[in-house]
């Protein structure tokens, strides 16, 4: 029988993130949550990368082409945010565009065309949505341990402090690193020396003191691409039909590229099964059967939408986690005021090129801290097991993979990476999925297959 309410794991991973507004509390006076929501957008604006990246890997160099996906990409974030937190698993999770289906939805493009991407993302996100719907993914929960689910959301953990890391080095003239290392600074001190609305958002102010008020006083804050984009722009669906070099058609169903762009839909799927555990672990909330198979459901849903629009498909994003670990504003309802701004964003693409103008390294250290939070949440999962030496392989293995795999495939094994198949390639350099595949290959074979006889 089908039990949605049944815990995932038979005893809960402790946690050492304080709590000051759970899931269903809605932060009075009503200015608290727009705060707390403009917080969000501030560290989820990743789009703007994956939009670039996305033309990069498709060889599009059509000037038009990275703003208006960037806004069909924001849009589209609000809608699914919108749906995760509401016939989703109603976690505060904010949905957007995957670096995972960027990369594979990227080389389809590339091979052929647009419209094959759109038609992949419409077939992938059905897919996700009929697996979440027949609960195929919760059925195999138990391959999923405390030290499984710690260890993927450790190494997420990883991602975020990589992706930290890599903003906050984007630039280093030394303008950009002191300014910094003011904010990195700043938001310890705001975060632990001050109490009440700036202790808890703390990296909103730290944003907008370092990263807009004082760049725009030392002339770095990019306000000249501010100036240029319109107020307002609607998205339309498939809005690339016209574009120079791509054959004019609005979808195409071709099995290769759906094949290929599915196994970053399989990734994906991944990363959230892990987002959600963190995400639980983070807002002290227990992870049930429903949050798995309506989270992957109403993601699905999301990714279908997407492709309509033009923009790329959706997954659940890492940083928000950390964002909720580090202010212990777990609010739903803070998490879909952030969903309105986004879909705001995509329909002003003004307010999108300011949080793109604020300049990555002081976002990325600030964003570290959140890294740092997301990293222990994993660990204090991983502790909880029970402290055998078969639960030490497993995450000492799964670790030592998902951080090293990439590392070298992206180095000193590159040219052999990426003379791999898109499923091939991500298999290597993707540290979640690896993180997935070690963990449960692992378990099955040590604490199953190889289980002693009691």
């Amino acid at each position: 029988m089908y039990q949605p309410e049944q815990p995932i794991f038979d005893e809960q991973p402790s946690s050492n993130v304080e709590i000051i507004y759970n899931i269903e509390d809605v932060p009075k006076p009503w200015w608290k949550s727009i705060i707390f929501a403009l917080q969000i957008t501030l560290v989820d604006f990743t789009p703007f990368m994956w939009a670039a990246g996305f033309a990069s890997l498709a060889g599009i160099t059509e000037p038009s082409f990275v703003p208006t996906m960037l806004c069909a990409c924001f849009f589209c974030m609000g809608i699914c945010t919108f749906l995760q937190t509401t016939i989703g698993n109603r976690l505060p999770i904010v949905q957007g565009s995957s670096s995972a289906l960027m990369s594979s939805m990227g080389n389809i493009a590339a091979v052929y065309g647009l419209p094959a991407v759109w038609g992949a993302s419409l077939v992938g996100g059905a897919i996700q949505a009929l697996l979440g719907a027949t609960r195929a993914i919760s059925r195999i929960r138990h391959l999923l341990p405390p030290v499984v689910v710690g260890s993927v959301v450790t190494s997420i953990g990883f991602v975020a402090a990589r992706i930290a890391v890599q903003w906050t080095f984007s630039n280093t003239e030394p303008i950009y690193m002191v300014l910094a290392l003011i904010a990195f600074i700043m938001a310890l001190v705001l975060k632990f020396k001050t109490k009440g609305i700036i202790s808890q958002g703390f990296i909103l102010v730290t944003v907008v003191i370092v990263g807009v008020i004082v760049s725009s006083f030392l002339g770095i804050f990019d306000w000249e691409a501010v100036y240029q984009a319109p107020w307002i722009e609607i998205p339309r669906l498939f809005p690339f039909t016209d574009l120079e070099g791509q054959s004019g058609e609005t979808i195409t169903f071709i099995a290769a590229a759906i094949i290929g762009g599915f196994s970053g839909y399989i990734g994906a799927i991944f990363e959230s099964v892990g987002d959600y555990a963190a995400t639980c672990a983070a807002c002290n909330e227990v992870y049930r059967v429903k949050h798995i198979d309506r989270g992957i459901m109403a993601s699905g849903l999301g990714c279908m939408i997407t492709a309509l629009f033009g923009g790329l498909p959706c997954t659940s994003y890492t940083q928000n986690i950390g964002i909720v670990a580090a202010t212990g504003v777990a609010s739903r309802r803070v998490t879909q005021v952030a969903g309105v701004m986004f879909l705001l964003y995509g329909l002003c693409p003004k307010l999108a090129y300011v949080l793109a103008g604020i300049p990555k390294p002081i976002i990325g250290a600030v964003f570290l801290i959140s890294a740092a939070s997301i990293m222990f949440s994993g660990i204090d999962s991983i502790v909880s097991s029970p402290r055998t030496l078969k639960n030490t392989f497993i995450a000492g293995i799964t670790l030592s993979m998902a951080v090293m795999l990439p590392y070298h495939c992206s180095s000193t094994y590159a040219d052999w990476a990426n003379s791999l198949s898109p499923f091939m390639n991500m298999l290597c350099t993707s540290p979640v999925f690896i993180a997935v595949i070690c963990g449960v290959t692992l378990n099955i074979l040590l604490n199953i297959v190889l289980k002693e006889k009691e």
